[in-house]
């Protein structure tokens, strides 16, 4: 009995799993529900025979190369002594080693890929006091010792943090100006924010020079709450989300979460005590340069620049509403803003 707990008329998302379990795990019987998800693909969570599993569909990009390189590192990962739950991907039978193939999801035909994962247990946590935040630096940590030592044959797709320039075709530094001094139509809910990041732009990117010469390594490079999984005691049990893993700076794997922090609804005495307590977890497993901590500041900063340019990016190519940018680029503006207020307070604890 195939069940899935979708509307009746849902029957192309019925079609589209029945297609790819016929290939993953033909004569199984299979229950479906969907999933959250992301920004970037649609999930649904599987129990074939029993076991369980997740199916991802990617649906912002189909290109096989970065998947190749994702499951690569997933699988390496896997066969690893890391102490930590990632998802693995499950081979294809047709087609020796595939872990991905490609899918009709629509009908007029347009194809995406689809891949089935084990299933990582746990669930997303809420920061609802700073102290578990040491939880989040300390996975951070240990995945960051493991990728360190991790043996990769695939080169990864994706350009390091600090080679913003070049990252992004449809919205590069010069683009990104231009739409700061005359805000389209979709951007101006926050031209304001925009007009003050203007004079800020051109300082942000010359602090990428020298960027280079610090340690780099393999990285997830998006280590968040909505990436990982926690166990009833509230331990980090898993960690999700290798789609845009790469060789980058090492310290970006605590820059990353960090930056994430700065625009919670939390008091200030609550984000000391959280991001204080996300470095002891971090460097309890990773011990950073003296170099490295001096590039914290400059690096949580480019980690929200870096998403703005995504999402404008995306907003031009229509896979996200302007909306989206819109939030992203406020965001942007506060973390500069509590950066101005406070970057010799955070210099002092990071102890440099």
């Amino acid at each position: 009995m195939h069940n899935i707990h979708l509307r009746p008329q849902d029957d192309a998302e019925r079609q589209l799993i029945h297609e790819v379990i016929s290939v993953c795990s033909p004569q199984s019987r299979w229950e479906a529900e969907r999933g959250y998800g992301g920004m970037n693909n649609t999930t649904y969570m599987l129990k074939l025979d029993g076991e369980r599993y997740m199916l991802r569909l990617y649906e912002t990009h189909a290109d096989t190369v970065k998947i190749a390189f994702e499951h690569h590192v997933l699988s390496a990962l896997n066969q690893s002594e890391f102490e930590l739950q990632v998802p693995s991907p499950v081979q294809v039978n047709k087609g020796e080693g595939r872990t991905f193939l490609s899918v009709k999801s629509s009908p007029n035909g347009h194809d995406k890929i689809a891949a089935m994962f084990t299933y990582c247990r746990g669930k997303n946590p809420v920061w609802n006091t700073p102290d578990q935040l040491i939880e989040l630096g300390k996975a951070a940590g240990l995945l960051s010792s493991a990728l360190a030592k991790l043996e990769v044959s695939l080169e990864p797709v994706y350009p390091p943090y600090y080679q913003i320039q070049q990252a992004y075709p449809l919205c590069p530094p010069d683009k990104l100006i231009q739409l700061c001094l005359s805000p389209p139509d979709e951007l101006k809910e926050c031209a304001e924010e925009m007009q003050d990041l203007l004079p800020v732009f051109p300082a942000l990117f010359e602090a990428l020079n020298g960027m280079d010469d610090l340690p780099h390594q393999l990285v997830h490079g998006d280590v968040n709450a909505s990436n990982v999984l926690s166990d009833d005691n509230g331990r980090i049990s898993a960690i999700l989300d290798f789609e845009f893993a790469t060789w980058d700076l090492r310290v970006m794997e605590l820059a990353v979460p960090m930056s994430d922090l700065l625009t919670m609804d939390k008091s200030d005495e609550w984000m000391w005590q959280a991001l204080e307590g996300l470095i002891r977890g971090f460097q309890k497993q990773v011990r950073l340069e003296a170099e490295e901590l001096r590039a914290i500041p400059q690096l949580i900063l480019l980690r929200s620049l870096d998403v703005v340019m995504h999402f404008i990016s995306r907003m031009f190519e229509g896979t996200d509403e302007p909306e989206v940018a819109v939030n992203q680029i406020i965001k942007l503006r506060e973390r500069i803003e509590w950066m101005n207020s406070n970057e010799e307070r955070l210099r002092k604890l990071l102890c440099v």
